[in-house]
């Protein structure tokens, strides 16, 4: 019988992430108060990207569940232990790790609209790591919610490749 797709834990992180864009889209609404809104910019910015990160893994483990089994399964699932950060190059390679063709596909979103996707992930990873190190990092709210569609844009794309039953 096949399994649900995509995961579970990738339909749940999308639930939240967005309950949370909302938020931050309307924070009168939700009764958050001005001076909160900072954070919770903030805050979206660290869950996109962990959004981002998370579905690739999971993703990627939901993949070789499908279409592996016993050793060989093993074997490929202990080499997706620790996802790194999700930059482009990052996303490139373990895709490439698959199939040479969906890493030259994958590269060829990132690099549309003259890089946009690429640089808005790097972007995305850049200022998630200064969030979670102290650092200033300038994120105003809009710019926040611009990040988030750009982590569930290149999220949908391996939520796609990676789907075992196409």
């Amino acid at each position: 019988m096949a399994s649900h797709w995509p995961p579970w834990e990738v339909t749940s992180l999308r639930q939240k992430l967005d309950g949370l864009a909302d938020v931050v889209a309307d924070p009168a609404v939700h009764g958050v108060p001005h001076e909160a809104l900072d954070w919770l910019a903030r805050f979206l910015v660290v869950r996109s990207c962990g959004y981002l990160e998370q579905t690739v893994s999971e993703v990627a483990r939901g993949y070789l569940r499908e279409r592996s089994g016993g050793p060989a399964r093993a074997f490929a699932s202990s080499w997706l232990e620790r996802v790194p950060n999700p930059t482009p190059e990052a996303l490139t390679a373990l895709t490439g790790r698959f199939d040479s063709v969906w890493s030259v596909d994958l590269d060829d979103f990132l690099a549309a609209e003259d890089q946009r996707l690429s640089r808005e992930i790097s972007f995305l990873v850049d200022r998630r790591n200064r969030i979670a190190h102290g650092l200033n990092e300038g994120i105003g709210s809009q710019k926040a919610l611009a990040l988030k569609e750009v982590a569930c844009e290149a999220a949908d794309w391996f939520i796609a490749r990676f789907n075992p039953h196409r």
